[in-house]
């Protein structure tokens, strides 16, 4: 089952928007390629999926803050 995009761009300048993919549930993405994202999950549930040119050193910095 694939990623299904509740209200967004699902490619058109990138993706954005609300999803629900069969992983990871209900998340709000921002990113443009999908080899470059980190999913943030905060405390009340809500996740984010956001990308940049180098996801793995914004996770360790996110990680050393907390």
């Amino acid at each position: 089952m694939a990623e299904k995009r509740i209200c967004g761009s699902g490619g058109w300048f990138g993706y954005y928007g609300w999803f629900n993919g069969p992983s990871i549930g209900k998340y709000f993405a921002y990113y443009g390629k999908s080899s470059d994202c980190f999913l943030v999950t905060l405390k009340d549930g809500k996740k984010y999926l956001l990308g940049c040119e180098d996801p793995q050193e914004i996770v360790e910095f996110i990680n050393k803050l907390l």
